[in-house]
């Protein structure tokens, strides 16, 4: 049978099999498409914390006694059994090298760890927890004695105003007023 033009062969692509074993591929990419925007739609209306798959972050709490609070580093609390990340912190490193007024160089790491520690001791610690970082840590909002200590420690210029939690106001008053890390006037680059 001859219609007159060359014959096309068409030949499958190697994905085509791929393709066939899993019709409800494109299903599932329009629902977490949905889930995701949901999830967007749930921060903009309500400011609920969201985890990256659009679920809502279950928000709990965890409280502990002095007695069982540790300050594992600049921003991170072990209270009780629970290890808990200050959201909307971002403390320098231990060992991070920092400038004092005076032009030497000090641990600001170390400096914001006794800082944290300061803030927490002999009190009692209260966390709410809002989900959890890249790593798997708990992120949370901790108060002790009606203080809530992710303000107070970037308000006292020990950290860095990290992501919307609200705290960048606090940071630019401890720049300006050279307290904590910025008293040499810069901080390092953690």
């Amino acid at each position: 049978m001859a219609l007159g033009r060359p014959r096309r062969i068409f030949r499958s692509s190697p994905l085509a099999p791929a393709r066939a074993r899993r019709p409800g591929l494109m299903a599932g990419v329009i629902a977490a498409g949905v889930i995701g925007a949901g999830g967007v739609w749930l921060v903009a209306r309500f400011g609920l914390p969201v985890f990256a798959g659009g679920t809502q972050a279950p928000v709990a709490h965890v409280a502990a006694e002095p007695a069982q609070i540790a300050v594992l580093d600049g921003d991170t609390l072990r209270v009780r059994d629970t290890v808990v990340r200050l959201l909307g912190v971002a403390a320098p490193p231990r060992g991070e090298s920092c400038r004092g007024p005076d032009g030497a160089g000090f641990d600001c790491g170390a400096a914001a760890t006794n800082a944290l520690a300061e803030i927490v001791r002999a009190r009692a610690v209260d966390c709410r927890l809002a989900g959890q970082d890249p790593m798997g840590h708990n992120l949370g909002v901790c108060e002790a004695s009606g203080t809530q200590i992710n303000r107070a420690l970037v308000a006292a210029g020990y950290a860095r105003a990290e992501g919307d939690a609200g705290l960048s106001g606090d940071e630019d008053q401890a720049r300006a007023h050279r307290r904590g890390l910025w008293a040499g006037g810069t901080a390092a680059s953690w």
